[in-house]
């Protein structure tokens, strides 16, 4: 696979590529500014409220072009500026592929189940989809599928615990440069305010509700390479570290645990290093030029946890992944939550990892989900020592409704396959259709686009 990280041929973009940035860039449509979705869709919660809700619609835009890679030197093999970057054809036969959607969590909820997705093969329309309380389905006339019709669904993909727009091709008939998906979902995200004694009081439920208890494994989530078979005892290890060999976290208060772990994560970890890169171009020759876009992203950088717990330096999606294997080690369900902050201009500095950890009152039957940014946490100085206090950004967040989460995970496992980079899509060929190309590009763009909402 193509590395996306090295200063040499990096990327092509097609021109049908850059002209659709160009043309897409500039359809957003103003909607009604009062939304009755604003109102939280959980039950009466004395634990975690909300204040000043926003309504988000995520816009996201995929690109995958098919590229071929040849030396223009043979004379100096290993020398990377001597790589050629060029388009090439490819024949998709029978693919699937999956992009995640986000529904309801610590600050955020689904105002409704519409999905819209629209696909397209170079300048050829595949199809359009919208899919709500159910899924409705227009096949594009002329379109190059023969047999079974496309089809769009919702899907929680295995091995994960997260919706997905799922789409299997049916026999594709042609062969295409780029595969172009377009992605539009909606929710609103809120500031919020912890009640942190009151939080303190709950204790470990005896048994956690069937969708809390999927965030208890893995241990080790994989973000698109393979995990390491002792991934999760390396992370037990550390956490028996912090917290006593023989000591069980069962005995201590739940909140006062996730916190001091939290604190202890902090401690550990060094930030250093950007967290996405960039999709870019090179000029015919190979050597780097430019970037094709400063908004559309080649991929995130981030390893799995373990690898992370025996360096532990790294980007700030890296923090939230150790912290989030540390919690579930201790017996508490949590999730990293990839987010952009709309706030933020620079696309290499926008996207940022939240930590999600569930709590239950067992007297109202009530799992809820309490939402940690832990890098905020962190340049506030929280420490382990400090677990009893209360942290801005540790529950208490009024920076939170500009915040629109996008994924639960990198990657999505089960065989799909993104190209060097994790880019939350996956691919993969169906049957006996053949391999996937050997090199792809691929480049997302995201445009959450703002409708104010009103109500608590």
């Amino acid at each position: 696979m193509i590395n996306l990280s090295s200063p040499c041929a990096v990327g092509i973009l097609s021109a049908a590529m850059m002209c659709t940035l160009t043309l897409s860039a500039s359809d957003a449509i103003a909607q009604n500014a009062a939304h009755p979705e604003a109102k939280p869709p959980i039950p009466e919660n004395p634990y975690i409220s909300y204040r000043d809700p926003w309504r988000w619609d995520l816009r996201a835009q995929l690109f995958l072009n098919s590229v071929n890679i040849t030396a223009d030197n043979p004379s100096t093999p290993g020398r990377n500026y001597n790589e050629e970057v060029i388009t090439t054809l490819w024949q998709p036969r029978e693919i699937e592929l999956v992009y995640p959607v986000v529904r309801n969590g610590g600050f955020y909820w689904s105002p409704n189940e519409d999905v819209e997705v629209g696909l397209r093969l170079d300048d050829v329309e595949i199809c359009n989809a919208f899919g709500g309380t159910g899924w409705g389905f227009s096949r594009v006339p002329d379109a190059p599928v023969v047999n079974d019709q496309p089809i769009i669904d919702q899907k929680y993909v295995k091995g994960t615990n997260a919706e997905y727009s799922h789409w299997e091709s049916g026999d594709i008939t042609g062969e295409y440069r780029q595969l172009y998906l377009k992605h539009l979902s909606h929710i609103v995200v809120a500031d919020t305010v912890f009640n942190d004694d009151l939080a303190r009081r709950l204790p470990w439920p005896e048994a956690w509700s069937p969708e809390s208890q999927a965030f208890l494994t893995p241990v080790v989530d994989t973000v698109g390479g393979p995990v390491s078979p002792d991934a999760e005892e390396t992370i037990d290890t550390l956490v028996k570290y912090w917290i006593g060999e023989d000591t069980d976290p069962r005995d201590g208060v739940q909140l006062d645990v996730v916190k001091y772990l939290t604190g202890k994560v902090i401690e550990y970890f060094t930030i250093r290093g950007q967290a996405t890169e960039f999709t870019q171009r090179t000029t015919a020759g190979g050597r780097p030029s430019f970037a094709v876009s400063t908004n559309t992203w080649g991929g995130f950088i981030v390893r799995p946890a373990d690898a992370i717990a025996r360096d532990p330096s790294g980007s700030r999606h890296d923090l939230a992944v150790l912290l989030t294997s540390v919690l579930r080690s201790a017996g508490v369900p949590a999730r990293t939550v990839i987010c952009i902050d709309e706030e933020i201009e620079d696309p290499l500095l926008n996207t940022v990892s939240l930590v999600e950890f569930a709590m239950h009152d067992p007297e109202r039957d009530l799992t809820f989900w309490v939402p940690i940014d832990v890098d905020r946490v962190r340049l506030n100085g929280a420490r382990s020592s400090q677990f009893q206090r209360k942290w801005l950004y540790f529950g208490t967040n009024d920076e939170l409704n500009h915040i629109i989460p996008i994924a639960y995970y990198f990657h999505p496992p089960a065989n799909y396959q993104a190209y060097d980079l994790p880019l939350l899509y996956g691919i993969r060929s169906v049957g006996n259709s053949g391999n996937l190309p050997e090199y792809m590009i691929q480049g997302l763009l995201i445009e959450p686009i703002v409708t104010p909402v009103s109500g608590n």
